[in-house]
């Protein structure tokens, strides 16, 4: 009995777990292509009631918000702390686990694919889900226990079983069928076994020529302003942008005042005092101390004991505080760039004229305490009244502040130039008027009151605005086109009885790999890792001159030189292990394209702007 209660108190994790398995098993991540359709505009979809809709099917703000929830207690209860950017990356990984979900069990409705009882019943006694395998009720020394497991699922004491039964049938056999049916086409073959274990083990040894933009006449390749303009014109319907906004941003940054400071301090004298009256230092390590690196569990850790260092190892302060103190001796509070330390040199010894200490510490970060807090948003509430009741210019001038701009942005974004994750700020911006001042805003680096400056209409970016970039690809493209005529030309010469030395002695702008032996799995020195010069290595023979071919920043030609020998023994005792490897990374490219195909077929209502 206690073992299916343990299962049933679990089970709001292991559905929640399960929801996503499917996907994360692929290792698969992130939407590919697909399709925002913005039909809230007329008026078939509320906000309210949908946070997003994929093909028809909604998804509920309430449901959304509680997998946010779930998954930030997680993260919190495994001790991380939850920043602005943490809780941003963990709504878009739960919008897209669901909308991946959704895809995916809306295929498997359209193929009509589902699970008999007698299915059910043969994947749980033999190949039960990992959620089963990996749950400690089930698990002896930290291993799946096959006996305890049978012993539970063959005496059942009542219907514990059925949500498991129930998943299993309505969406992990579904699932896990629909995987088998996208995949049953992949395949490994001998040959793509042979070339991976050569790319990986084998050494090649090569000489070669890279024409690059060194050997080129710089200013040929410059564009002119009127070529820059013209690519502009061709082009413009590259540059299209959303309806933006620009503002003006006040901001009081998070930093902690003299009395934060003088706070640590005194926390830092107190410990003192109580480890010189005789409390383990060890324990009010492992209890006080804020050094990440002392923490091995979320219940134990190091007692701050750094191990031994010498000279020029640690900051100036703490090195010196250690150094000068003897063994047995507690010093501090030591003051530097970390926090308040408080040292006990544990040891100290002497190693090839080297002198070394071992010591502990107690780190007390200094961070912003609710004084400081309080007193930055009571700046920032200030300069909103007065900026909203006289002008955001008047307050600026009233209160000594400075105002800076943003660069434009869309109502898409979720970081504001300069302040970093503000979604609060890019809400503000879309509902505001021009001159409309908000109230405090806050995230984790900033309070801060923004005003909405302007407003910049959906079209084409200015020239000037994409102007360096034009530049780059005009001079990329006329590189890559000026280094494929000198390379011709040095392989017809090749062709013609010259050798790459000769021609790379007569040329020292030409970049030369002489002699570089790496495996293929590597990049070779100045041409880097190139699957064209990969895949012809594979098939060439020593001797063989291979290109002109391009690279990254020109065109290379390229000699092979030697192979090593292959070691067929080794080959044979790691030829298992690679086909598996290539086949799961066929399998999660098969997947990940089957998942990019029906995303981009499917109508995907994006509502998140109007919550978040």
């Amino acid at each position: 009995m206690a073992l299916m209660t343990s299962i049933r108190n679990q089970m709001h994790v292991v559905l929640w777990a399960l929801l996503i398995i499917f996907i994360l098993s692929m290792t698969i991540g992130g939407l590919v292509g697909g399709a925002n359709i913005i039909d809230e505009i007329l008026g078939r979809v509320d906000p309210g009631k949908a946070i997003g809709v994929v093909n028809g099917e909604i998804i509920s703000p309430n449901d959304f918000s509680r997998m946010v929830s779930d998954r930030i207690e997680q993260i919190r209860s495994s001790g991380q702390e939850v920043t602005d950017s943490e809780l941003e990356r963990v709504r878009q990984q739960v919008w897209d686990n669901i909308v991946q979900d959704m895809l995916v069990k809306q295929a498997v409705e359209d193929l009509d694919i589902s699970a008999t009882p007698e299915e059910v019943i043969y994947y749980l006694e033999n190949n039960p889900p990992s959620f089963l395998r990996t749950n400690p009720t089930f698990q002896t020394d930290g291993q799946f226990d096959q006996v305890k497991y049978q012993q539970a699922i063959s005496n059942p004491q009542g219907n514990e079983w059925a949500p498991v039964e129930q998943f299993m049938k309505n969406t992990y056999i579904p699932n896990y069928k629909l995987q088998q049916m996208i995949l049953s086409s992949v395949i490994v073959t001998d040959d793509e076994v042979w070339d991976e274990y050569i790319q990986q083990n084998v050494d090649f040894t090569i000489k070669s020529l890279h024409v690059t933009e060194r050997i080129l006449d710089k200013e040929a390749l410059q564009p002119t302003d009127e070529e820059l303009k013209a690519a502009y014109e061709e082009r413009i319907d590259e540059f299209e942008r959303p309806e933006r906004r620009i503002l003006q941003v006040v901001s009081w940054k998070k930093t902690p005042l003299k009395d934060d400071t003088l706070t640590v301090f005194n926390d830092a004298l107190e410990l003192k005092k109580r480890i010189l009256s005789g409390e383990d230092f060890a324990t009010l390590a492992n209890q006080y101390s804020e050094d990440p690196g002392n923490q091995i569990t979320p219940d134990s850790g190091r007692g701050g004991d750094l191990g031994w260092f010498a000279r020029n190892q640690m900051v100036p302060s703490f090195e010196k505080a250690a150094f000068d103190a003897q063994p047995g001796e507690v010093v501090g509070p030591v003051l530097s760039n970390f926090g308040y330390h408080i040292i006990k040199v544990l040891d100290k010894r002497t190693e090839n004229n080297v002198e070394k200490v071992r010591a502990a510490h107690i780190l007390l970060k200094i961070t912003m305490g609710p004084r400081t807090r309080d007193y930055l948003r009571r700046q920032a509430t200030l300069f909103s009244y007065d900026a909203q009741d006289f002008g955001f210019s008047a307050a600026l001038d009233t209160h000594k502040v400075t105002a800076t701009k943003t660069r434009p942005f869309d109502d898409a974004a979720s970081y504001i130039p300069g302040l970093g994750p503000m979604r609060s700020a890019v809400r503000f911006a879309f509902d505001s008027q021009i001159g409309d001042v908000s109230e405090p805003l806050e995230n984790d680096e900033y309070f801060a009151v923004v005003s909405l400056d302007s407003i910049v209409p959906p079209g084409p970016a200015a020239f000037d605005e994409v102007k360096y970039r034009l530049l780059r690809d005009l001079r990329k493209e006329r590189t890559m086109e000026a280094a494929k005529i000198i390379a011709d030309s040095l392989y017809q010469r090749i062709q013609n009885g010259a050798t790459i030395d000769e021609l790379a002695a007569e040329n020292k702008d030409l970049e030369r790999v002489i002699n570089d032996t790496k495996k293929l799995n590597r990049g070779f020195s100045t041409i880097g890792r190139n699957y064209y010069l990969i895949g012809a290595l594979l098939d060439a023979k020593p001797g063989d001159i291979i290109g002109p071919y391009e690279t990254k920043r020109g065109y290379a030609i390229t000699e092979l030189v030697s192979v090593q020998p292959v070691d067929t023994t080794d080959f044979e005792t790691k030829k298992n292990v690679i086909k598996e490897n290539i086949l799961r990374t066929k399998q999660g490219q098969a997947f990940n394209d089957w998942l990019s195909s029906i995303k981009a077929k499917a109508e995907i209502i994006d509502n998140r702007k109007y919550y978040f």
